[in-house]
């Protein structure tokens, strides 16, 4: 499979880099990336596939960032916090973008909330011990096929734990992460590189890394394959960028 360059990545805006016309959705280890339960099965009631999966998720995220800025910052004042465009929010925000997973990030931070708030159904689960596979807590980031499973029941706890699907030849140094605490990562399937404080590290299905999660960290998929890695950090972190 040959690696795309951004520039010829299919549905990519040469106006506007930071939005995908069209989503670059990699493999799933169920052979589909859906808007329902981590098994394939139905989520909040049924599955959707293709576009209507992308619309899906488009339109969950775009409506979060809305609910979580009215009443704290204008639009112009989010992007001047964020370091986007305010057009690029407005997109996001009626559904009508397809944001990167660096660009979430960077919104989340300026928002001060994890992505862990754009999960399917927040009452979800809270409360309780028991997890179903079938009942995960997921959010996707369609222009990327980056996929996030919330293994934890809810968020209000003292350990996080996350599986994160990385389609083949993601590049997240964009997407650099740091928070307080201490962070584990075992690669469950497929092959990652992870550069944390400036090392790199190759690990491949069976690995585990720990590190100080204050140091910069982000990961590369350089494979044609998908790869899925499990992320165990105390205090959670789910996604917030610091």
């Amino acid at each position: 499979m040959k690696k795309l360059t951004t520039a010829e990545a299919p549905g990519y805006n040469s106006a506007n880099p930071e939005i995908m016309k069209e989503p670059l959705v990699g493999d799933s280890p169920n052979g589909v990336i859906n808007g329902g339960a981590a098994n394939g099965g139905a989520g909040n009631g049924a599955a959707v596939n293709g576009n209507g999966d992308r619309d899906f998720w488009i339109s969950r995220i775009g409506a979060t960032i809305r609910e979580q800025r009215v009443g704290r910052f204008t639009v112009e004042e989010l992007a001047e916090r964020a370091g986007v465009s305010a057009g690029l929010i407005s997109q996001i925000e009626r559904g009508i973008g397809n944001p990167s997973f660096a660009t979430l990030l960077r919104l989340a931070s300026s928002l001060d909330l994890p992505l862990a708030t754009m999960f399917n159904d927040p009452s979800e689960g809270r409360h309780n011990m028991l997890v179903r596979r079938a009942d995960r807590r997921r959010i996707e980031i369609p222009s990327q096929g980056v996929v996030m499973e919330l293994i934890v029941p809810d968020t209000e706890r003292k350990l996080g734990v996350v599986s994160m699907t990385i389609p083949a030849h993601f590049d997240g140094a964009n997407s650099s992460d740091s928070h307080e605490g201490e962070e584990c990562v075992i690669v469950q399937s497929g092959s990652l590189v992870a550069t944390v404080g400036g090392q790199e590290f190759h690990l491949e299905a069976g690995d585990s890394l720990t590190y100080d999660a204050s140091l910069p960290h982000w990961w590369h998929n350089r494979t044609d394959s998908a790869a899925v890695m499990l992320a165990v950090s105390t205090p959670p972190s789910l996604g917030r960028a610091h």
